[in-house]
This record gives structure tokens, sequence and C-alpha cells, in this order.
């Protein structure tokens, strides 16, 4: 079941109502074969709500997933700087702290990042504007240097 929920959204529900309709023409088949045309609707119907359903649990899984603060300016930033890569090798994996941005105005955030050849310390200045952070300042500490890391690339 994991699985499902990594493949995109639009490709879970095409390849789920794909699914449906194969269930959905073998299911008319017998339903008609057995209750005439009203057990093909009865299919029809008990399948649509089946969908409708299926398509909810995909959606809401996604939308539960979806990186939220802390974890939306680290994936933004390790997606806007590669030469991280470069520094501690892919793929890289990012310990975000849990409600490390809430609330606050203006905050320093610090990541331990691990990659394929090293360990690192993503270091953030952030400041909330309106409803989302900007990143002031960005800087990669591995092997006891600092990287700074170039503005936000967009």
């Amino acid at each position: 079941m994991t699985r499902l929920f990594d493949v995109p959204v639009g490709r879970a529900i095409t390849l789920g109502g794909a699914v449906m309709f194969g269930v959905f023409f073998l299911g008319a088949v017998v339903g008609t074969a057995v209750a005439g045309q009203d057990g093909a609707f009865l299919v029809a119907g008990v399948l649509a709500y089946a969908f409708l359903a299926y398509v909810v649990v995909i959606v809401g899984a996604a939308w539960l997933r979806r990186p939220r603060g802390a974890q939306r300016v680290v994936a933004d930033v390790l997606k806007a700087h590669p030469e991280l890569g470069d520094h501690l090798g892919e793929p890289i994996r990012a310990e975000v702290p849990a409600n490390a941005l809430e609330g606050q105005g203006h905050t320093t955030l610090t990541v331990p990042l691990t990659g394929e050849r090293g360990t690192g310390t993503l270091e953030l200045s952030l400041v909330r504007l309106e409803r989302e952070w900007e990143v002031l300042d960005a800087a990669l500490i591995a092997g006891g240097t600092r990287v700074p890391l170039a503005g936000p690339r967009r």
C-alpha cells in the first residue's frame, strides 16, 4: 500500500480508475447474466461510489503527506542548491526538527544532513513574511568548513 502512496496522485488515480473499469466490466457481465440490466446498474453504482472513496483516500493521503513549514523550506533549499550533492553525495537525507518553525517571525534553523559521501549541517537564517518563510542566509557546514550557499534560485 505504501508503494501506491509514493506514486504521483494523478497516476494513482488513473491506475485506480483503470482497475475499477476492469472490475466494472467483469461485474457488469456477471451482473447482467445473473440479474439482467438491474444487476449491471447495481454494479455500476457500487463501483462509482468505490472509485469516489478511492480518490478521496489518495488525495487525502497526498494532502497529509505534503511537506509543511520547516520540511518545505529545507526541501526547497535542497532542490535549489544541487551543489550540496557535490559536498555530501546523493541522495541527501535531512533530519528536520518537528515543529521547528512554529509562529516565530525570525529564526535560525540547523538541520543535520547525511549524504553518500558524508555528513554536514545546513544552517538557515529565516524570516517569516506574511504566511511564508524566506531564506535570508544559507550555509553548509561540512568537514569543519562553512560553505555559503548562493541566494535563493527561482
